[in-house]
């Protein structure tokens, strides 16, 4: 168990894999930090410290940052969660929505490690674990830019690990398959839409995607966060764990 005095960050704990994963920290003694970009009181009944942040804006995120260190001094383990989804033919998809793609997803990782590394190098340690996804392990029809960002999210964490090694701090990365929250089930009613399929018929097919024949709970994925996120994954830096339930293995 680690001390109560151990901090942790979680961008996108409104809901799904990041309000999964703030529960799952929470429980093991972790000072849990959320941050949404939801309206605080949406969540706040959780008991976590609560901080309505878009992670794609600069001065939000220095801000929160800022006042996180002035109450409490480190951050031990960060979780970039927050993400959006685009499903869309690349020549269909609008440069607003590529920019806005890139910037959550891409731009959200970037700054939320701009400003709680510093604080990691001052302590000589932390921890930090990125949200890939099984998109940027494989080719999705209609998912190629939302892949791409996870791609790079994957490829940002590999290098960073060993920029952070010299500071004690470790960089990882989970990439799920499919997992039951609101953000898929849209994607999978969007989907339906496109083909003139019943939701049910779209989700049946991409659950046998899965070797389970399943989606994922989000707490499942909240459990390999938070073995990654723990001593117990001390020698563990620079990789990107799949909990896909063996969809990139078939």
């Amino acid at each position: 168990m680690p001390q109560a005095s151990k901090v942790a960050l979680v961008t996108g704990a409104g809901r799904g894999i990041g309000e999964a994963t703030a529960a799952r920290l929470s429980s093991e003694g972790y000072t849990t930090i959320a941050l949404d970009a939801s309206p605080p009181e949406l969540f706040a009944e959780r008991g976590w410290e609560v901080h309505q942040c878009d992670v794609s804006d600069e001065e939000a995120v220095r801000s929160v940052i800022a006042e996180v260190e002035a109450r409490h001094g480190r951050v031990d383990v960060l979780c970039n969660v927050a993400g959006i989804v685009l499903v869309k033919p690349l020549t269909e998809t609008t440069w607003s929505e590529f920019r806005r793609l890139v910037e959550v997803n891409i731009g959200g990782t970037f700054l939320m490690c701009k400003y709680v590394l510093p604080l990691m190098q001052r302590q000589r340690q932390g921890v930090v674990v990125n949200l890939g996804s099984v998109s940027g392990h494989i080719g999705q029809i209609d998912h190629s830019l939302y892949g791409a960002t996870k791609g790079a999210i994957i490829a940002l964490g590999r290098a960073l690990a060993w920029e952070l090694a010299p500071y004690g701090i470790r960089m990882v990365s989970v990439s799920p398959g499919s997992v039951d929250t609101a953000m898929l089930r849209g994607d999978i009613e969007l989907e339906a839409r496109s083909t003139g399929e019943s939701f049910q018929q779209v989700k049946a097919r991409r659950e046998k995607e899965q070797a389970f024949g399943r989606w994922a709970d989000p707490v499942e994925i909240a459990e390999a966060i938070s073995f990654l996120a723990s001593d117990r994954a001390s020698f563990i830096t620079g990789c990107d764990l799949l909990v896909d339930g063996g969809w990139v293995a078939r």
